[in-house]
């Protein structure tokens, strides 16, 4: 079986990186706590830079890292392949099993129903 690009501790250093913007090693480390060792998310970070994934830019004796311009585009990749990999290429199922989460509210269905309505929309539009 073919294994994502993306391990877990990549995809929370990820999602934290989008969520600060530009961010040193050690603020990640400090934001995941006991999910890894400083050098372990040090390497990480510096794996995703060579991966096209993150940007640094060396500041002092430290690193910053933000979300790179040219790759903004690596969270629809993923959840595609996602989609691929586990519900066979349908929108349908893996929409449906997100809908079937216990802590959907009524305000992610109507935020939900909003894009829907917006998406159909666009395509009558061209």
């Amino acid at each position: 079986m073919e294994r994502l690009g993306f391990g877990e501790l990549e995809l929370s250093i990820l999602k934290i990186v989008r969520e600060l913007g530009r961010v040193t090693v050690r603020e990640v480390y400090e934001r995941l706590g006991s999910e890894g060792s400083y050098t372990t998310i040090m390497t990480v970070m510096s794996r995703l830079s060579d991966k096209g994934e993150l940007t640094r830019e060396k500041e002092g004796k430290q690193y910053l890292y933000w979300v790179s311009s040219q790759n903004e585009s690596s969270s629809k990749s993923i959840l595609k392949r996602i989609q691929d990999k586990i519900f066979g290429g349908k929108p349908t199922a893996l929409v449906s099993y997100l809908l079937a989460d216990e802590e959907i509210t009524d305000e992610d269905l109507k935020e939900i129903e909003n894009l829907i309505q917006k998406r159909r929309t666009e395509k009558k539009h061209g």
